[in-house]
């Protein structure tokens, strides 16, 4: 699951100089052109502005801000890096950059920017929530939970607090809380797709899956072709035997995110269950090399491997999956024994 986390955008207004006047019109302008997502103007602006004043640290951000709106996450960095060159007393620089340093996987540097901020402001239910997402990413999740705690405490109508952290409870395997979170969101703001979808995947768990169907549905409505959601769709299609409209919604998943490691999973478990072995395989160690902590990813490789006769690469792909907190039933594991 993944989360928006918003950039902070600069406004100044100010009365001075011809030159103050000229870098703050192309400053205006160019947050106009982002606001209606035209980039390529946004950058026109803000990169005139910088022409005015090479240390105008509110166009270098918003400039930042462009390239991590177009996914340009490295770049982005280098931007807000600059800013905070100008002024390294630039909060929103470092928080902005702490983003694109979550989006990099860069999370240790994250966090460190995240913390620096907090020092300053300390009592920011902002940067609670943020060093959240960056535990979570980090698979830390009593700690995430902790900075989730302290965010709600500061600010106790934040449903996308409440659903970060039912989805680490989730993640901890502690479905009763989770869902009580989630609940608890829905009721602060009942269209919230990705509360449903959370919701869905818990009843997976349980093997609910008409339940799961029901949830998951309610969150495309909200949201539909959002790739998480159908790539979960189609994953209770799988577990339903509807193999045709689950490969349907993977398919349409990956269509719109090509790097989703659970998607290749389910992908991969598709052709698994259809007894194409080598493409199971294939397919799944992508899922795993794209994220190794992928739920069951390794555990799944493990059974397309004996499958397909290759003990020795099964067991192997079975120590990864316990190394990951996996659960292996006892009839795999009794064929590495």
């Amino acid at each position: 699951m993944r989360y928006f986390i918003p950039v902070i955008i600069i406004f100044l207004t100010a009365c001075g100089s011809n030159t103050d006047t000229q870098k703050q019109r192309f400053l205006i302008r160019g947050n106009d052109a982002l606001k209606q997502q035209n980039f390529r103007e946004a950058v026109r602006f803000f990169n005139e502005a910088i022409k005015q004043d090479s240390c105008y640290t509110a166009a270098i951000n918003n400039l930042g801000i462009v390239y991590f709106r177009l996914g340009q996450y490295h770049k982005a960095e280098l931007e807000y890096t600059r800013a905070l060159a100008c002024d390294p007393s630039y909060m929103d620089a470092y928080l902005n950059r702490a983003n694109a340093f979550y989006e990099l996987n860069e999370l240790y540097r994250a966090l460190d920017d995240l913390e620096y901020v907090e020092k300053n402001i300390p009592d920011s239910s902002t940067i609670h929530f943020r060093k959240g997402l960056v535990k979570t990413k980090m698979r830390k999740y009593q700690e995430a939970l902790a900075a989730f705690d302290t965010a709600y405490e500061l600010d106790t109508g934040n449903v996308e607090t409440l659903i970060n952290r039912g989805t680490v409870k989730y993640y901890m395997d502690n479905f009763d809380a989770a869902q009580n979170d989630l609940n608890h969101a829905l009721k602060i703001d009942p269209l919230q797709g990705n509360a449903y979808n959370a919701l869905s995947l818990i009843e997976v768990e349980k093997e609910n899956y008409d339940k799961a169907m029901e949830l998951v549905n309610r969150a495309l409505d909200l949201e539909p072709g959002q790739p998480y959601f159908l790539n979960n769709r189609g994953f209770i299609y799988l577990m339903q035997d509807n193999l045709e409209k689950a490969k349907e919604d993977i398919d349409r998943s990956i269509t719109v995110d090509p790097n989703n490691g659970w998607a290749y999973r389910n992908k991969g478990w598709y052709y698994f269950k259809k007894g194409n072995y080598d493409d199971a395989i294939r397919l799944l160690e992508r899922a795993v090399k794209l994220d190794a902590f992928v739920n069951k990813g390794y555990l799944y490789l493990a059974e397309a491997y004996f499958a397909a006769g290759e003990r020795q690469k099964a067991c192997d792909a079975l120590k990864e999956a316990k190394a990951n907190q996996t659960s292996i039933p006892e009839a795999l594991a009794e064929k590495c024994r």
